[in-house]
């Protein structure tokens, strides 16, 4: 948020509702104790198990707004969770970073509040409320409305919306808003994608992971991937890793690999084999995936002794994949180790045979448990 965003906030702090479950959002009007809707500058938030306990002053969110200023500069990521776990809607929104996974954080907690927030009319049929939605979620040039939206078209969608297509957005819409120019419409449908549990958006959603330029839509890309199937999302980051010829390909599927392969040791093998390969100016390690089967392929017939023999002629079939490990540049380097520290919470550095000395003390400790 800029310096006019947070004296203009102040000047204006709203008063906060805070219901029975501990959650917060400021509100236009104060809510009655038991309320069970709350009118936001954006739309009613709603929950009837969920009823308003008490009111806080505008003085004492002011107060608390200039207690976070600290954390502002420290850890921005911090100071925007804390925004919204607070209910500073307005604080939030005009917090707008411009780029980065800065940006892609807060749109993320703006769609959850969104969620909880019904910015139609009350009056409009069950019928049409998604398409509506969806229509003002590509129509809005506002990027904090267009996030509120795609959390509450999340919630209008639902989990069993399976068999009624009025219920859904379609897939046909979900595959043009992936390929649009606009970055918030690719991460609104990387969302709504893996809420819809679209298995056929899999590879677009795999491109988009490891190409995406707008860091938002390449990582709302990976989380719909890995939510659709972790274990093949896994797989295809780490191949993209060793087989991409693009650095900025190698460098996000590190990068995801980081992310998502918490407790996975085969991930956290694979990024120590791709490290210890780094420096050496062939490819500097080999990995074989597939199978080999023998196949007794004819029958070389010999007499002996007034015998007939038939001697088996064996082949081999080899079925799968002999891959080259090789890293060429710093940046996957760095991408690399970055993942191994997040993953392991140990830091050699860039130095591969530390890492690889950590995994065979790691590997021996566990064969002696076993």
């Amino acid at each position: 948020m800029s310096t006019v965003g947070v004296l203009l906030f102040l000047a204006v702090a709203p008063q906060v509702a805070v219901r029975a479950s501990g959650d917060r959002l400021e509100c236009v009007e104060e809510p009655r104790p038991g309320a069970r809707t709350v009118r936001t500058a954006v739309g009613t938030w709603e929950d009837v198990a969920d009823p308003v306990v008490r009111v806080e002053a505008a003085a004492v969110q002011r107060r608390h707004l200039q207690s976070l200023e600290a954390l502002r500069e420290l850890d921005p990521a911090s100071w925007l969770r804390r925004l919204a776990e607070r209910g500073y809607l307005n604080a939030l929104i005009a917090a707008e970073p411009e780029a980065g996974e800065l940006r892609a954080l807060w749109l993320d907690l703006l769609a959850d509040i969104g969620r909880e927030i019904d910015p139609l009319p009350h009056d409009l049929p069950r019928a049409e409320r998604v398409e509506e939605l969806w229509r003002r979620l590509r129509e809005e040039d506002d990027a904090a409305r267009r996030a509120l939206l795609c959390g509450r078209l999340e919630t209008e969608i639902g989990e069993a919306s399976a068999g009624d297509p009025s219920r859904r957005v379609s897939l046909a819409d979900l595959r043009r808003a992936l390929r649009d120019r606009d970055p918030l419409l690719r991460w609104a449908a990387a969302r709504i994608g893996a809420h819809e549990r679209e298995r056929a958006l899999a590879n677009v959603l795999l491109d988009h992971s490891l190409a995406d330029d707008a860091a938002e839509a390449r990582l709302a890309s990976a989380e719909a991937l890995h939510a659709l199937d972790g274990e093949v999302a896994l797989g295809h980051w780490l191949l993209a890793l060793w087989r991409e010829r693009a650095a900025s390909r190698r460098v996000h599927a590190a990068e995801h690999l980081g992310r998502y392969g918490e407790d996975r040791t085969d991930v956290v093998d694979a990024l120590v084999l791709t490290l210890s390969a780094a420096n050496r100016p062939e490819p500097g390690a080999y990995v074989f995936f597939g199978r080999q089967v023998s196949v007794v392929m004819d029958f070389d017939v010999q007499v002996g002794l007034a015998s007939a023999i038939a001697e088996p002629t064996v082949g081999v079939v080899t079925e799968g994949a002999l891959l080259a490990v090789r890293i060429l540049g710093v940046r996957e380097v760095r991408a690399v180790h970055a993942s191994l520290v997040r993953l392991t919470g140990h830091d050699f550095g860039g130095d591969a045979e530390a890492w690889a000395a950590w995994l065979r003390s790691r590997e021996e400790a566990a064969a002696r448990r076993r």
